[in-house]
C-alpha cells in the first residue's frame, strides 16, 4: 500500500494528465492505500475518538434540545455518508451532468502545479478510514462501493512494479 500511496502522491503533486482524470486517478489510488493501510489504526481510532468528542461538546451544548438525543456513532455515519453522496457527484463524469445535473459537474478543486489537492486528500482520509461507519442503505453502498475501488486499485503495485 506504500508504493499505491506514493503514486497518488505523484500523480497528484505533479499534476500529471488532464485535471479531470488527474483528480480522480490520484483520488481513487489514495483511498485504496488509505483503506488498506489506516483502517482499524491508532491513527483511526483516534480520527473517530476527535470527531466523537467535537460532536458531543455540540450535542451537549444544546442543552436539552431534542437534537441532544442524537447517538454520536450516528452522527458521524451519517456524515460519513453524506461525504460520500459529495464525493460521488466529484467522481462522476461531467457528460452525466446532461442527466443528472449539476450534481455530476461537482470537482474537486484544482490545485496548481507541485502543489497537493489537500481537500481530495482529506475526503480521501476520512472516507478510507470510516466508510466502515454509516448505516442504512447509504452505507451499505458506501462502504461496498469503497471496497470495490479498493479490490480494484489494490493489486496495481504488483502489477506495475512487481511488489504487493
Amino acid at each position: 500500500m506504500a508504493i499505491l500511496f506514493l503514486l497518488a502522491l505523484v500523480v497528484d503533486w505533479m499534476s500529471v494528465g488532464p485535471n479531470s482524470i488527474r483528480d480522480r486517478v490520484a483520488f481513487f489510488f489514495a483511498l485504496a492505500a488509505v483503506r488498506e493501510g489506516f483502517n482499524g489504526s491508532p491513527l483511526d481510532r483516534w480520527t473517530v475518538g476527535f470527531l466523537g468528542g467535537i460532536i458531543q461538546q455540540l450535542l451537549d451544548a444544546t442543552k436539552g434540545a431534542y437534537i441532544a438525543g442524537a447517538i454520536v456513532s450516528t452522527v458521524i455515519g451519517a456524515a460519513v455518508g453524506i461525504l460520500w453522496i459529495y464525493t460521488v457527484g466529484c467522481v462522476l463524469p461531467v457528460k452525466a451532468g446532461k442527466k443528472l445535473g449539476r450534481f455530476a459537474t461537482l470537482s474537486f478543486p484544482q490545485s496548481p502545479l507541485y502543489r497537493l489537492n489537500v481537500q481530495m486528500w482529506v475526503i480521501a482520509f476520512l472516507l478510507g478510514m470510516l466508510s466502515d461507519l454509516p448505516h442504512g442503505a447509504i452505507g451499505s453502498m458506501t462502504a461496498s462501493s469503497i471496497d470495490l475501488v479498493t479490490s480494484v486499485v489494490a493489486p496495481l503495485p504488483a502489477y506495475l512494479f512487481g511488489s504487493a
